[in-house]
């Protein structure tokens, strides 16, 4: 993993050298470097456009290996959940939000977050589960322009 780690510091584009990272990982599921090796893969999944479906099948190949212990930066998570809830993973994406929400993450990007499941949600006629989420944007997001967008929006 040290050799792979090193690697990829002088390749830090290659999607393959991650997922090889990431797929050795593995053997030392609560080692650091496999909990890097996840957040660059991760990282470059998304840059790349990888599929939602891929990513979420190797996020739930990462926390069952992790036995759930999960070490990503809020960043990661953060783009995670917009992916799982902008492709339908909504226990996914609803368990990094709500985990956010409790470390009361200010991460930028947490307002997508919370607009994806929205939006995913409301798509899916659960307008009652989109109260909570509405109201942390409308006090925690008051003057962001997607705050006032989605409460202005007839569910």
């Amino acid at each position: 993993m040290k050799i792979l780690a090193s690697t990829f510091k002088k390749y830090p584009n290659s999607l393959d050298l991650a997922r090889l990272r990431f797929e050795y990982g593995k053997y030392i599921p609560f080692d650091d470097y496999h909990h890097q090796a996840a957040i660059d893969y991760f990282t470059l999944q998304m840059q790349f456009d990888v599929s939602g479906e891929k990513i979420h099948s190797d996020f739930v190949k990462y926390m069952t290996t992790t036995q759930g212990r999960i070490q990503l930066d809020d960043e990661t998570l953060v783009k995670l959940s917009v992916v799982f809830a902008a492709n339908g993973f909504e226990n996914n994406a609803v368990y990094i939000i709500n985990s956010m929400i409790r470390k009361e993450c200010e991460l930028p990007g947490f307002v997508d977050a919370l607009v994806a499941i929205i939006n995913y949600l409301e798509e899916k006629g659960a307008d009652k589960k989109t109260a909570s989420y509405k109201n942390y944007l409308k006090w925690h997001y008051p003057d962001h322009e997607m705050t006032e967008y989605i409460l202005s929006k007839k569910s």
